[in-house]
């Protein structure tokens, strides 16, 4: 199966109603939403836009099956070449200004270090000139962090780690362009999709560092991913359903646009400055939370748990009916995306409305949105899984054309069936 399959497959498919979904936002999303022009920016940018915040969420916590979790989500956007994902970097654009802002600190703590190193060795070449055993040898300054938002994808599994622990077990790693992600996990792989697995959990991770001959351990890695490329590029990093990475994921398959956008939109002349404006405003909401010396606690309502547990044991049963067994760590997976949609849309709605305090209980209409979004995203995980299974489902994929308003001569032409072959189908 090939990108052209996907990509005629997915515009086939119903697309969610992104304008429903966009209106109950919290207004700290919604705003950036609507000034996207386009329906295909809105939903690409809403789904990075989720990544990125969950990565600017420290100290906000849910208890969820007996442990507490962080916000922290893994996002993949798939499109063919030129594909029309360049809103990405509209969401990218929110941490751009925390990024920023720890780069001035670290090179601030950079400049000192240099000071404080050049005195030292001033001072040691004292010391060893000098003849008095009572005089203390100086003190070697420590290297300052690397202080940063965004960690890199072009990276080693040291690498990362390295970055995690200076950064208080905490970053996001945004990659748009696949073909650096491919070059590092080509030369990574393993170790890579190792760090993505546990990180997704909060599961310690242990590194040695040669510097200081010293064994580290990253407690609870915060770890939240926004990820783009084509299919093929996908399976460098997931090369089947069965390595326990492809669930972990939130996947959005990019519509094909064949329509050629008017770039000299006036409308779109004001995008620099929101998305700039919009990078202030949640890296104040960062600062707030970052300062906390307790975490805030994320609760659903007795009502919202009840539905909740049911919504997905149905979602589970039916993933592994429709596909297979190899679906139910998706399923479950799946349970704790949703949560955490919960708990991002509720901590932008409270601190919105100034009411961001120890406690924060989801409402009804984050409740709901979340599920929308998770909903709809399931079908996107389908389409991903027959991809990298290699043996699709033609028959269900038939019926979710037809139903999605395809006629028969185009599904006949996605599916490259007999017409004689659609017709059993349907009439049965």
């Amino acid at each position: 199966m090939n990108e052209d399959f996907i990509r005629d497959f997915g515009k086939h498919l119903s697309s969610f109603s992104i304008d429903t979904i966009i209106s109950d936002l919290p207004e700290m999303l919604k705003e950036s939403c609507n000034v996207l022009i386009e329906e295909t920016e809105k939903e690409v940018f809403l789904i990075g836009a989720l990544g990125v915040v969950s990565g600017l969420l420290p100290n906000i916590k849910g208890l969820y099956s007996g442990k507490w979790i962080s916000a922290n989500l893994f996002v993949y956007v798939l499109a063919g070449y030129g594909g029309g994902k360049g809103s990405l970097d509209y969401a990218r654009a929110l941490g751009d200004k925390i990024h920023q802002a720890k780069k001035d600190e670290a090179n601030r703590l950079k400049k000192e270090y240099q000071k404080d190193l050049t005195l030292y060795k001033k001072e040691l070449k004292e010391y060893n000139k000098s003849k008095n055993s009572d005089v203390v040898p100086p003190t070697k300054p420590v290297p300052p962090p690397n202080l940063m938002f965004y960690i890199p994808a072009n990276n080693s599994k040291s690498g990362v780690y390295q970055l995690l622990e200076e950064n208080n077990e905490r970053g996001t790693i945004f990659e748009s362009e696949g073909d650096t992600l491919a070059s590092a996990l080509s030369q990574d792989y393993g170790n890579f999709s190792d760090t993505l697995r546990k990180a997704f959990h909060h599961e310690h991770l242990d590194f040695f560092r040669r510097l200081n001959n010293e064994q580290v351990t990253i407690e609870r890695p915060e770890l939240s991913v926004v990820l783009s490329s084509t299919y093929d590029q996908l399976k460098k990093l997931i090369p089947s359903v069965e390595n326990g990475l492809y669930s972990r994921f939130l996947y959005y398959s990019l519509k094909q646009d064949n329509r050629f956008n008017n770039v000299f939109d006036s409308k779109k002349d004001r995008y620099n400055t929101h998305f700039n404006n919009a990078g202030e405003n949640f890296k104040a909401l960062f600062d707030k939370l970052e300062a906390l010396e307790t975490p805030i606690w994320f609760n659903l309502t007795d009502e919202q748990k009840e539905h909740f547990v049911k919504l997905f044991d149905e979602k589970k049963a039916k993933l592994i009916d429709e596909v297979d067994l190899t679906m139910a760590g998706t399923a479950n997976r799946l349970g704790m995306i949703a949560y955490r949609i919960m708990m991002i849309l509720t901590a932008l709605r409270a601190y919105g409305n100034g009411t961001l305090n120890n406690s924060i209980k989801c409402i009804d209409q984050d409740f709901d949105n979340a599920l929308k979004i998770v909903d709809r995203l399931e079908k996107h995980a389908k389409t991903v899984y027959e991809y990298l299974h290699g043996n699709p489902d033609k028959k269900r994929m038939a019926f979710e054309l037809k139903q999605a308003g395809s006629s028969l001569r185009d599904i006949e032409k996605i599916l490259k069936i007999g017409r004689g072959t659609l017709s059993k189908w349907f009439n049965k």
